[in-house]
Order: structure tokens, then sequence, then C-alpha cells
């Protein structure tokens, strides 16, 4: 029983001197672009496309696609070889006369399975810049109905995770992220959300 404690103790410490060495030779540090003289970008350029499913069966499901680039996070890096990389997107969706411009920050927290393989997941925010038509219906003898396009500003949360491959420079990936939005009236009495789930594939280059 006396040599079982000494063995655990001895562990036990070892756990502790290999915890420590690690936390000395890797550790947070804020703002790196600033701290740090080894802090690099990363930069990616990717194009996005993909499909934008939404929970209001009123607003037509359809493709999405657009532009990404993403960036070592420069507030601050973590300990370990998991990084923390910040994706600003600009997106697009357009069908029966409703076009949806999607502009989005998601930093995502990647982990490496190996060395060329990578699984991000994060939250976001955004904004969305949706026009639509709005039909208006003139009474009288001879009644009119015109129709107009009108605009708003829907402000977004998201939540998403993702895979990429690297091929030297080159990248694909898929991502999968769900939306929710704050509401409007869309020119009727009643408000709507144009929450919504995509699934996005992309290319990219690393520079």
């Amino acid at each position: 029983m006396k040599k079982t404690t000494q063995l655990l103790s001895v562990l036990a410490g070892a756990a502790i001197l290999s915890a420590s060495a690690a936390t000395a030779a890797d550790k947070f540090v804020l703002l790196p672009i600033f701290t740090d003289p080894d802090w690099k970008a990363n930069i990616e350029l990717a194009a996005v496309g993909g499909t934008m499913n939404f929970d209001n069966g009123s607003v037509k499901d359809d493709y999405n696609y657009g532009l990404q680039f993403s960036f070592d996070c420069p507030v601050f890096t973590l300990p370990g070889d998991n990084l923390l990389r910040q994706q600003l997107s600009l997106s697009r969706y357009d069908k029966n006369d409703v076009t949806i411009t999607a502009i989005e920050m998601n930093p995502y927290y990647f982990i490496h399975f190996t060395k060329n393989l990578v699984l991000g997941f994060g939250p976001g925010i955004g904004a969305m810049y949706t026009e639509y038509p709005v039909t208006t219906t003139t009474g009288g003898l001879f009644p009119t109905t015109s129709t107009d396009t009108q605009n708003d500003w829907l402000f977004t949360l998201q939540a998403g995770a993702g895979l990429k491959y690297y091929m030297g420079s080159f990248l694909a990936g898929v991502d999968i992220r769900r939306t929710w939005t704050t509401e409007n009236d869309f020119g009727g009495t009643k408000k709507y959300s144009l929450d919504n789930l995509r699934t996005l594939l992309k290319v990219g280059y690393r520079f």
C-alpha cells in the first residue's frame, strides 16, 4: 500500500512538472499583433457557396454564395497547437425578387486532426441587408395594384462548425452554420424572422 501511494505521488509530481513545462513553453499572449514579433496573420481567401434553408416556409430555399477572408486572431493567442482565427464573410442570396446580402464575423477555434486537416467551430455576429417586394392595392371603383421594393437591415447571431483540408497553399472545406435574425414586418402587420441553416463548400488559397 505504501509503495502504491509513493508511485501515485511520483506520477502526480511528474504530471505537475510536465504541465508547468508546457505552460512555460507555450502561453497565452495578449495582443500578439503588437507584442509578439513572430506573429503572422496567415491570411486566407476563399470562395464559398451552398444552400440556404429558412425556418419560415414562405421564403424559398436557394443557393447562397460569396467570399470569406480569414486570419489568425490579432487580439490574443491561445496556448497549445490549436488556433483561434477571425473569419469575415460576405454572401448573397437571390430568389423570387428577394435578395439578402449577409455580412458576418465568425471567430473559430480550430483543432488539428492531422497536419492538413482541421476542425473549427465558434459563434458569430453580423447583419443582413434584405430587399423584398411589397404589393399595394389602391381602392376605388377601379382598384390598382403596384409593387415596390423595400429594404431593411436585420442583425444576426450565428453558431457554426466546419472542416478544412490543406493541399500546400490551397484549401478546401465545408461549413454548417446556424443563423438567428431579428424580426421585421416586411411591409405587413406581422413580424417574422429569417432564421436559417446554411451548408457551404469552400475553396481558397493561403497567402
